[in-house]
């Protein structure tokens, strides 16, 4: 199902959810040459390196992601920033801060000694369409 939704910018974003895969995946724009980030499991985040702007993100298990977690939204810890060089983790770190990625993930950190701060990230959005994927309140 491709749905195409005009951001609070003006900027239209494309994105596309898959029920059989279970895969949402949300364009920036134009397709063009990428670098794909696997942050964790579950989510990619695709970065033009030239504009150094995110071009994708897709999140695999998508219905999962947005379910509830017994405290409020689920988090994901970011381990695919790991290995990153400092460069490229630090530009990674500002696109997922920054809209139009910050639209749909959220980024927050857990002080756990000896490696804090790591980062985390929720899912920020559930597009209209998309929210049957959600429990229904009891």
């Amino acid at each position: 199902m491709e749905t195409s939704e005009l951001m609070a910018t003006g900027m239209i974003r494309n994105y596309d959810y898959d029920t059989e895969a279970d895969v949402l995946e949300v364009d920036f724009g134009p397709r063009r040459p990428a670098w794909t980030v696997e942050l964790t499991d579950n989510i990619l985040l695709s970065i033009d390196r030239t504009t150094e702007q995110p071009v994708s993100l897709t999140l695999l298990d998508y219905s999962v992601m947005i379910q509830p977690g017994p405290f409020g939204s689920l988090s994901f810890p970011l381990h695919g920033l790991d290995p990153l060089p400092a460069s490229e983790r630090s530009l990674v770190l500002t696109i997922l801060t920054h809209p139009p990625v910050s639209t749909w993930l959220s980024l927050s950190s857990v002080e756990l000694l000896p490696t804090s701060p790591l980062p985390i990230v929720h899912v920020a959005y559930v597009p209209p369409d998309l929210k049957h994927l959600l429990p229904v309140a009891a």
